[in-house]
């Protein structure tokens, strides 16, 4: 850069100390190396607060409306009601019922339930539970109606 007379402007020169943080900087990154010990820290504590945060949670409940159909029309009702509801598990509840005329002058029962999903299998219960020694002797089948979650 020239000016005015002829004389020659010079640029302040930079001074070396400048360069060398812009070095020092980049000797803290190690980009292969193992973590430090609070970079280990920060892992731990994100961990922590990660489980923290998953805590078991409630599990779900749903409620389930059941078909329960007699051997014949000369099946006591009264007696096949006892027997369903003398199932007892841990987190099965029994509702209401009642009696759905199918044809014939044969009742099915019709009862509804509300299960904790984490404790009871619907499918496990109808098939241990309903359609075995002594209860066969009043249930036929069982169909699930309806099925939902709450």
């Amino acid at each position: 850069m020239f000016l005015r007379g002829g004389a020659v402007a010079t640029l302040p020169a930079a001074d070396s100390k400048d360069f060398d943080s812009n070095e020092e900087d980049d000797d803290d990154v190690d980009l292969f190396g193992e973590e430090t010990e609070e970079e280990k820290k920060t892992t731990e504590e994100r961990a922590v607060s990660v489980k923290a945060s998953t805590k078991k949670k409630e599990s779900g409940k749903s409620s389930v409306l059941i078909d329960i159909k007699p051997w014949d029309d000369e099946t006591d009702m009264k007696k096949l009601e006892e027997a369903v509801r003398s199932i007892l598990m841990e987190g099965l509840f029994w509702g209401a019922s009642k009696l759905v005329p199918v044809g014939y002058g044969i009742k099915k029962l019709q009862i509804m339930c509300t299960i904790v999903d984490d404790l009871v299998s619907v499918d496990t219960m109808i098939e241990e539970q309903l359609t075995v020694e002594p209860i066969n002797e009043y249930v036929q089948s069982c169909d699930i109606v309806a099925f939902n979650k709450t």
